[in-house]
């Protein structure tokens, strides 16, 4: 593969690849892997691990795995890269478990009346909001993996902390499943997301514009509010810290250039000019984003 192409030559098939694994010891055997010192052991080692005592089996579905997913080296099988990927999906728990968690006190507050958000999660989406309001104020799809260890304080947390990123990450146009480009655009079509199995009513639905987010490679895709464009830039971030605004430590749904439609107004939209007003305790800081979705200029009013 060359730097910039559109296609390389796969040294598997992605089909072969998921086929691989159909037989559990294949499984087994990348756990074991896992689960040992530096991700390697040595034949008999690995062998005993998985309790087959089979040699012949055992070295038909290693030899399987041997090339990609593991590599022998000096005599021990070290678990690679993609072997730790497909350990990573099956520990995400989206493929086995289904948790729920009922309405529970979040931290901080409603943008629009103080009042105590709730935190709920069912179906691997979970949802922050307002009980006075009666509306959603952000909701995005975790991981079960995210509860794992966790309080269910903590696992809060962990949601803010890592939809940001992957807001942020994506909105600047790289994906951060597969690492391959992310098409953004602005949309006003919010209606048909509801159409999709994701949202039975999406949470931004009554904002001028959002920003249509499409991986050009995997399947990931997703509609955002245009404010998260502001925490991809230093210079919007700067400009809020100075104020009062502190954007990593305050969650998704107590910035209100997030969470209200009131803070977006739409100028233009051949090229797209948008202003975000982001209010602090000692002011407003405006901030237009282009029409590739990038800060253009930021003002300050007090």
């Amino acid at each position: 593969m060359t730097a910039g192409s559109d296609e390389f030559d796969a040294e598997i098939d992605p089909q072969d690849a998921f086929q691989l694994f159909s037989h559990e010891l294949r499984l087994e055997i990348l756990f074991a892997l896992w689960e040992a010192p530096e991700y390697s052991l040595a034949f008999a080692e690995l062998q005993s691990a998985v309790g087959e005592r089979d040699s012949g089996k055992f070295t038909y579905h290693l030899g399987k795995l041997t090339g990609h997913f593991i590599k022998e080296v000096d005599g021990q099988y070290v678990l690679q890269y993609a072997g730790h990927r497909v350990i990573d999906a099956i520990q995400s728990g989206v493929f086995h478990t289904a948790p729920t968690v009922a309405p529970t006190e979040a931290p901080g507050e409603c943008p629009k009346c103080e009042t105590t958000p709730t935190f709920a999660y069912d179906d691997h989406l979970a949802t922050v909001a307002c009980p006075d309001c009666e509306r959603k104020l952000v909701e995005y799809p975790f991981d079960p993996g995210g509860f794992q260890g966790r309080s269910i304080l903590d696992a809060i947390e962990a949601f803010d902390r890592r939809t940001k990123f992957k807001w942020r990450l994506a909105s600047d146009g790289v994906c951060f499943v597969c690492a391959g480009r992310v098409t953004v655009a602005y949309t006003e079509a919010s209606a048909e997301i509801e159409h999709m199995d994701r949202y039975d009513e999406f949470f931004a639905t009554d904002h001028p514009a959002l920003l249509h987010l499409t991986c050009e490679n995997c399947s990931f895709y997703s509609y955002v509010p245009v404010g998260i464009r502001l925490l991809a830039s230093a210079s919007a971030v700067g400009q809020l810290a100075i104020r009062g605004v502190d954007v990593e430590a305050d969650p998704l749904w107590e910035l209100p250039f997030i969470t209200e439609a009131d803070c977006v107004t739409v100028r233009g939209r051949d090229p797209w000019d948008v202003l975000v007003e982001a209010p602090t305790p000692t002011g407003t800081v405006g901030v237009t984003l282009d029409g590739a979705a990038d800060v253009a200029s930021i003002t300050v009013h007090h």
